[in-house]
């Protein structure tokens, strides 16, 4: 079986997530001197009220390594395979800690971390595409 992860930037409602039963690794949201955990303890509309106000946009950091491990893990010790999608290398490292996450646990060959190359809505459709195709029985080369 394959599970599709995605990080926050991907941008997907409830809905989609809880249909195509894709999980988020979020991303950390700074603003002003606060830190945040995207989708956990801020929603977007804050981040939006947020920028609106200061004139500025916040600024993000990766998923951290214990994180992305901790959810690869939970899939791979079932035995299924992961493909995580990350927001673009241009501007983040994100795909980068999953890769990392994907050697610590030797298992890069049941982990496919895939560069989208995008930022949200763009993200947000190729993982659920990606979906779609895991839940038609696709295999992760496809």
């Amino acid at each position: 079986m394959i599970k599709i992860i995605s990080d926050s930037t991907c941008d997907l409602s409830e809905e989609l997530l809880n249909k195509y039963d894709i999980d988020i690794l979020p991303l950390h949201v700074v603003m002003g001197d606060k830190e945040y955990i995207d989708g956990v303890n801020i929603s977007p509309d804050e981040i939006y009220v947020w920028s609106d106000e200061h004139k500025e946009t916040p600024k993000t950091s990766a998923v951290g390594i214990g994180e992305a491990i901790n959810l690869f893990r939970k899939y791979i010790d079932a035995g299924e395979e992961i493909i995580a999608f990350a927001i673009s290398e241009d501007m983040s490292t994100t795909a980068n800690v999953m890769r990392i996450a994907a050697e610590e646990l030797e298992k890069e060959d049941k982990i496919h971390v895939i560069d989208s190359m995008n930022l949200s809505t763009g993200v947000g459709h190729l993982v659920v595409e990606a979906a779609i195709m895991a839940k038609n029985g696709e295999s992760a080369e496809t």
